[in-house]
């Protein structure tokens, strides 16, 4: 049995620590709720378009979904989703952006930006997440007090134009993409927010994520050759047939041989007839080694495969 949360909150920028991101129970759409699963339990999780808090509507922001069997998932838009319990516990967080919008900073046009970490399924507390420019860019003009507050603070000032560059990593996980949730929806995926002069009343969310493994997977070598390989030692039409160096009828025959009719080494002349003397002679012990080495392979290939299967 694992542990279940889920949550739905309104974004107030109320709360404590950095960037006010840190919300209390006052920031509870609904209940919190709290629960036991089973692995292979599906949770149905409603991602409401909209919700009534504190007798105004909200609207949906995005679902961040940490623990899942097949990892962690960021949803930007609305809508119910199932998710498939694994062997970890399954923290469920959905976003709602704040009833009337958000109010200017130090007392003029601003817009608010934060950090999210879909690894940990939290907003992050990094304190260089972005970094304000002075345009154009490039040259890149670093706005040194404005990014300091941006960090840690949240909110940036547009009494002046400003661009927002997020960084490519944060808590080592990499940019994905900005949504602006307030007054509008919108998604980015460049790092960088061109703000025009007086731009406000807008809330960006830079979300960065760890992306899951490449479905690497080595072919099950003894599943590919079901039909087997198999070395041919008689005559065509009637001959004495051959032998399986891999296959559903198993190795064989062993010793190895290699044999040809009478009628066959009659029609080969003398240097022929030496020759092929000579690779039948050699056969037996080369073909014995060849099997051991196939043997070796597959388990080499199939021990990889086996241990690749096992990735999350």
């Amino acid at each position: 049995m694992v542990n279940t949360t889920t949550k739905y909150i309104v974004y107030s920028h109320s709360g404590g620590g950095v960037r006010h991101h840190h919300f209390g129970t006052e920031n509870n759409i609904i209940g919190e709720a709290h629960g036991r699963a089973s692995r292979r339990d599906i949770l149905l999780v409603p991602g409401f378009r909209s919700l009534r808090f504190n007798g105004q509507d909200v609207q949906f922001a995005f679902m961040s979904v940490h623990g899942a069997k097949d990892g962690n998932h960021l949803y930007t838009v609305d809508g119910n989703r199932e998710v498939e319990v694994g062997d970890d516990d399954v923290d469920i967080l959905v976003v709602y952006a704040p009833p009337g919008g958000i109010g200017g900073g130090q007392g003029g046009p601003a817009v608010w930006v934060d950090a999210f970490n879909v690894d940990t399924g939290q907003f992050s507390d990094s304190l260089d997440f972005v970094t304000v420019l002075r345009p154009p860019t490039p040259p890149d003009t670093v706005d040194v007090a404005k990014t300091s507050l941006a960090n840690s603070d949240g909110s940036v000032s547009t009494v002046t134009a400003e661009n927002i560059r997020a960084n490519d990593r944060v808590d080592e996980a990499p940019f994905v993409e900005w949504k602006k949730i307030t007054p509008s929806e919108l998604i980015l995926s460049p790092r960088q927010i061109d703000l025009a002069r007086n731009q406000s009343g807008e809330i960006w969310f830079a979300f960065y994520q760890t992306p899951p493994p490449p479905n690497i997977s080595i072919p099950s070598v003894e599943r590919e050759l079901a039909a087997g390989i198999m070395i041919w030692s008689g005559d065509e039409t009637c001959g004495n047939g051959g032998h399986w160096i891999f296959g559903p009828h198993g190795p064989g025959p062993v010793p190895f041989k290699l044999r040809l009719s009478k009628e066959i080494l009659g029609k080969l002349n003398l240097a022929q007839a030496k020759q092929m003397q000579a690779y039948m002679d050699d056969y037996p012990a080369a073909a014995k080694a060849g099997l051991a080495g196939m043997t070796k392979v597959l388990k080499i290939l199939n021990g990889a495969s086996q241990i690749l299967s096992e990735i999350k």
